[in-house]
């Protein structure tokens, strides 16, 4: 349960996380065609996970939140949708899934090999044999392996309860473990005007590409489909984000 500060407050993270665009709908069209069942991992509170159930995916949303997991069964009243607390490292649902995916940066909260390794076994065991894994992992750019001196203003963002939430933050990265560490300053004043704040620390694993191939090849898995973007262009360069689409790879044995 480390490195979660960041999701402490989870009516304040669906406010700043709502939209289904642009990745909702890749996910849509994916899941309409392989049809079956569907999992997604680091579920939140539902942004992408209630639409998709909304619009006829047979789907569970499984998060190692609980405030997390109950704010999305408040917000999902009535919709079938099986929501699962677990940690994606270790999870045992006794059943398995056409398509899995995550969307919220879950590979990059695996801060070591063995994490890594845990989650890709975790999904191995819950995926059919012709069902796919997609993930997008950020693509490393030297503009952001790097650590900052000064902290940043990042966005104002206005909280359910009423009150403006000012977020800033600084960088810190760690050229050995590829690890940057964004800290989160969240700032408001109360109902008497005091100044408030929450101070929330959040490390993430960049991983490069050729890393992240020889990770999933090693662990069984090969790449069906590979982008640059949600609208299905190719990677370059320019590219911010991979989006991948992963199938077992056949032979593998554990």
């Amino acid at each position: 349960m480390d490195n979660l500060s960041e999701y402490a407050d989870p009516q304040l993270y669906d406010t700043e996380n709502s939209d289904f665009e642009p990745d909702g709908p890749f996910i849509l069209t994916l899941a309409k065609q392989l049809g079956g069942k569907v999992l997604e991992l680091g579920c939140g509170t539902g942004r992408l996970t209630i639409p998709l159930a909304q619009n006829g995916v047979n789907i569970a949303g499984l998060d190692v939140v609980p405030g997390m997991i109950e704010l999305a069964k408040q917000k999902s009243e009535g919709t079938p949708i099986n929501w699962v607390l677990a940690d994606v490292r270790t999870f045992q649902l006794g059943q398995k899934f056409s398509l899995i995916f995550e969307a919220g940066s879950v590979f990059h909260h695996m801060l070591t090999r063995h994490d890594q390794e845990a989650y890709l076994a975790r999904v191995r065991e819950h995926l059919e044999e012709d069902g796919r894994l997609a993930l997008n992992i950020l693509l490393p750019k030297s503009k952001y392996l790097v650590s900052g001196t000064e902290e940043e203003e990042w966005f104002t963002t206005q909280h359910p309860d009423g009150y403006e939430v000012r977020v800033s933050g600084i960088d810190v990265y760690d050229d050995l473990g590829q690890i940057k560490t964004e800290t989160a300053f969240r700032r408001w004043k109360d109902e008497t005007g005091k100044e408030m704040q929450l101070v929330a620390p959040l490390s993430l694993r960049y991983i490069f590409p050729q890393e992240m191939e020889a990770l999933m090849y090693y662990n069984g898995f090969e790449i069906a489909e590979q982008y640059g973007d949600f609208d299905k262009s190719p990677a370059t360069n320019k590219s911010q984000l991979l989006i991948y689409v992963f199938r077992k790879r056949a032979g593998f044995t554990a």
